[in-house]
């Protein structure tokens, strides 16, 4: 249990934290023991979490990796159930026979569970064209602090998913499915000028066919084998791009890569600000300017610096120049632990607001956002 508990005193963010037990429930009717039985409870999906939300802070972890049942799969009206421990790519692999998928895509798909996804609100690389998780969400069910299952509609989403785990143990969701596309190809544009990035990003997004548009740095796509230019991996949901077949399997392999590859090279602290695309140059030349590498989801704004040990000095004014030039400062990886210090005074205020109506006794994952 000791070895255990260690594994479960961090996530992916490797902040450290301490655990003094850890639950696993296989079913509902455990699961709604262990939450009634328990005072202070932090939720875990697949630890992938970059932001410390999964951190426990002197109380019992809650692991909802055995709950992983998918169920009542509608194909004509392409909804399933899913409960919060099923795996993204397990879903996508089932779903895969009947022609269909759920098209949210974080780089972690092979890890990371949509209990955790929803919880984030997560968006990841096709969010030009699929929007975040809560936007394929019909109905969630949560267990609130007294051990209860609630069905939430549409109208209450917002109080759970993006809450990160603050407000209840989401359990089981149904979700909205797209049919799976047939034919993709990519492109690799290589620029060596940031407004030319702009430009093209911009007339990229006009394209109803684009569903990724992912930016890598100079650095970045040194590291990974490519020129030192900027570069944008284009995903097409259509023939019109020139690469194709297992060229393009190989590219998305590459992006995949990326955030593995920095933090094995010591930059191992990794960041989420969201900027317009119009703002982004001014936010990106002070970044470079310290040599910090950055990739991301460039078509929604959302960038992905990572610092090594030194440079996590610089985060704090990072923060500040997103905050002034009106980006928001996770755009996906959540607030957690990391990001609290950073939180605007009114949005704190909301969320005290909205923790405090849901979770008076502050049972799950205290601490975080606040």
């Amino acid at each position: 249990m000791n070895a255990e508990k260690i594994v479960y005193e961090t996530d992916a963010s490797q902040v450290k934290g301490k655990a003094t037990n850890v639950l696993q429930p296989a079913s509902m009717q455990e699961l709604k023991m262990f939450v009634k039985s328990n005072p202070k409870i932090c939720i875990r999906g697949g630890g992938t979490g970059l932001a410390g939300g999964a951190v426990p802070q002197n109380e019992v972890v809650l692991d909802m990796s055995l709950m992983e049942k998918i169920s009542n799969l509608d194909t004509n009206r392409r909804t399933i159930e899913v409960e919060a421990g099923v795996i993204l790519d397990d879903l996508n692999d089932y779903l895969a026979g009947f022609g269909l998928e759920f098209p949210v895509n974080p780089s972690s798909h092979g890890v990371c569970t949509l209990g955790g996804m929803i919880a984030t609100n997560a968006v990841g690389s096709r969010a030009i064209k699929y929007g975040k998780t809560s936007e394929w969400i019909n109905w969630l069910e949560v267990i609130n602090s007294y051990g209860d299952i609630e069905r939430k509609a549409q109208t209450e989403l917002s109080d759970y998913s993006g809450m990160e785990g603050t407000t209840g143990v989401i359990s089981k969701a149904s979700l909205r499915l797209i049919d799976k596309p047939i034919v993709f190809s990519g492109e690799l544009v290589v620029k060596d000028y940031i407004d030319d990035i702009v430009n093209i990003v911009r007339d990229l997004k006009r394209n109803p066919n684009v569903s990724m548009i992912e930016f890598l740095d100079k650095r970045v796509s040194e590291f990974v084998g490519l020129p030192f230019k900027y570069h944008l991996i284009i995903e097409y949901e259509s023939d019109e791009g020139n690469i194709k077949g297992d060229g393009f399997t190989k590219l998305l392999q590459t992006r995949d890569e990326v955030y593995p590859m920095l933090a094995e090279k010591g930059y191992t602290r990794i960041e989420d600000p969201k900027i317009l695309l119009d703002r982004f140059p001014k936010l990106f030349n002070y970044l470079e300017s310290y040599s910090i590498p950055v990739f991301g989801h460039l078509s929604v704004g959302i960038l992905h610096p990572c610092f090594s040990k030194e440079q996590e000095k610089l985060i704090p004014e990072i923060m500040q120049i997103t905050k002034r030039l009106s980006g928001q400062i996770s755009g996906e990886h959540g607030i957690g632990l990391l990001k609290k210090e950073f939180v605007d005074v009114n949005d704190k205020k909301l969320l005290t607001i909205i923790k405090n109506r849901i979770d008076p006794t502050n049972k799950f994952n205290s601490g975080k956002i606040l």
